[in-house]
């Protein structure tokens, strides 16, 4: 049992507080996530046994600034259709299509080069165990803030609606515009009017158009999101740090802390490190414990896939979190992350072949009247400090299940 647990929390909310009191807006890219990167590695090097800041170019425009791209096609497309050039609709709703599965799907960098080039800071440190290393541990989240999501400030109820008829437009002009093209290439004497096809999406315009307005220029306080989890993966990395100096720490088990930059802008600050590290993640056994979310400890739960599903994470470590957990008397969760839901930063791991799963508290179907997430409202009142001392406590078991498995 952990004596302190209760101390570390508050001392987690505290720390959250006061970074986002201090920097209430970070942006990846501006001066006030620079700065609390900045502030971060000071942080780090209390602590941890080395530190590094590694800068990256990024561009974090292009994340959510893909949608007003394939807004413009669309308008594009509608008014191919209404004038009969069916092909040349055909190409643009084509388009549309390749981008929204490139840029949000996948989150690959297809449009990125149309956007401003910004500086992303990642802030990484390591605990090193007393004998030789034979595993690490990289607990890890995100300081970056999102771009407030207008749709979720009001009727957040709507949410889920309006995304899912943005993403018919989207793929359904598409579908329906090469239905026409195949149709009369093979001269189909069924095939529905082109002034019909039109009509349709012209009544999906005005839905269309309103994604302009999805985001705000303005970022989050992003409190939830996801400061309190830098500040859970700093003290796990302190306690085993405090261990070390009582002459009672880990043998063979690295403990890396890690803050992303760039993860609201699709995960580009865990990808750019990866590319410029991965390999020092692939010598020996690493296991990703990425944090998320914690608003709701209710909702506590290891994600059993990533990036809208389509990339499976880490079967192994959420049965270990699962076992830890029901030994803790915590009731968790294990669920796969929902379609069009987005990402978090453990998929760049997994992509790579490195076992990872995310532990966040937040249902991320059903957000509430008023959520926090991606809001104005991601204050300190929003997080939840039950799912926050959770956390650290399953955290702390987790890398002690893995150094006893070590020895």
């Amino acid at each position: 049992m952990i004596s302190n647990l209760k101390e570390m929390t508050s001392n987690a909310m505290s720390f959250t507080e006061e970074v986002t009191t201090r920097w209430d807006d970070r942006l990846t890219g501006s001066k006030a996530c620079l700065a609390c990167g900045d502030y971060l590695l000071e942080c780090f090097d209390k602590f941890c046994d080395s530190t590094r800041m590694h800068d990256f170019d990024v561009r974090p425009g292009a994340f959510l600034g893909y949608l007003r791209i394939n807004i413009v096609l669309y308008f594009i497309a509608l008014i191919c259709l209404w004038l009969q050039l069916v092909y040349v609709a055909g190409l643009f709703a084509t388009m549309i299509a390749i981008i929204a599965v490139c840029q949000f799907f996948y989150y690959k960098e297809f449009v990125d080069f149309l956007f401003p080039k910004k500086k992303g800071q990642n802030i990484v440190g390591n605990v090193e165990p007393s004998g030789e290393v034979t595993q690490q541990v990289i607990i890890s989240a995100h300081h970056d803030s999102a771009h407030v999501f207008n749709f979720l400030v009001k009727d957040s109820d709507k949410f889920a609606a309006k995304v899912l008829l943005n993403a018919t437009g989207q793929f359904g002009i598409g579908i329906s515009t090469w239905f026409l093209i195949i149709g009369q290439l093979l001269n189909f004497s069924m095939t529905i009017p082109t002034y019909i096809v039109a009509g349709i999406f012209t009544l999906l315009a005005y839905s269309m158009g309103s994604f302009w307005f999805f985001y705000s220029k303005n970022g989050t306080p992003g409190a939830g999101d996801n400061m309190v989890c830098t500040a859970i993966a700093m003290e796990v990395a302190k306690y085993f740090s405090t261990q070390k100096r009582k002459e009672n720490g880990l043998k063979h088990t690295r403990v890396i802390v890690a803050s992303w930059d760039a993860e609201e802008a699709g995960l580009r600050g865990a990808r750019a490190y990866l590319k410029s590290h991965g390999e020092d993640f692939k010598t020996i056994p690493t296991y990703n414990f990425n944090l998320e979310c914690m608003y709701d400890h209710t909702q506590l739960a290891f994600l059993t896939s990533n990036l809208n599903s389509f990339v499976p994470l880490s079967s192994e470590m959420v049965e270990e979190g699962m076992a830890i957990a029901k030994q803790l008397d915590y009731e968790i969760h294990a669920v796969p992350f929902p379609f069009l839901a987005g990402g978090t930063d453990a998929a760049e791991f997994a992509k790579q072949g490195i076992e990872a799963t995310t532990l966040a508290a937040m249902n991320w179907v059903e957000r509430g009247n008023e959520p926090a997430y991606h809001t104005p409202r991601d204050t300190i009142e929003s997080v939840d400090a039950e799912a926050v001392s959770r956390s650290i406590h399953i955290g702390i078991e987790y890398v002690l299940k893995k150094e006893r498995e070590s020895i």
